[in-house]
């Protein structure tokens, strides 16, 4: 991935990922290993759940892939390649933390959901941020 082209957006936009891309069949879990190579799924995940801590922004994206670590598919791992990409496209974005004015103390929260993406299991997904005087808090 060291030569790979860079994105602007952790996850494609309508990226259906859902247990239906399981490699369930034979052939399957022989075109998932033999693209693979030598890329574990589950170290991958975790390695990126670990970048979260300083990169909110990937949350969502990291949750999702996560979630299909019991067997994961070519879609699964290409979704996961991509949140690779863009991390190193935007490698030097960081946290800003302060006071942007004096007296500034407002407490605003967003928050976004996905109700009932995968079809298959009827799972639905929601995350959240809130900042306090214009710094990141959880």
């Amino acid at each position: 991935m060291q030569d790979t082209a860079l994105v602007s957006t952790p996850l494609v936009v309508k990226h259906e990922l859902s247990s239906s891309q399981f490699s369930q069949t034979e052939v399957k879990k022989y075109a998932y290993k033999s693209y693979t190579y030598k890329i574990h799924y589950f170290s991958l995940v975790g390695s990126l759940l670990f970048a979260t801590q300083t990169r909110p922004n990937i949350q969502y994206a990291v949750s999702l892939v996560a979630q299909f670590g019991a067997n994961p598919s070519v879609a699964h791992l290409e979704a996961t390649k991509h949140i690779l990409r863009y991390l190193k496209g935007t490698a030097d974005y960081h946290l800003v933390l302060g006071r942007q004015k004096e007296g500034s103390f407002d407490l605003v929260g967003w928050s976004d959901s996905n109700w009932v993406q995968d079809t298959s299991d009827c799972r639905s997904t929601s995350g959240f941020i809130f900042d306090v005087a214009d710094s990141s808090i959880a």
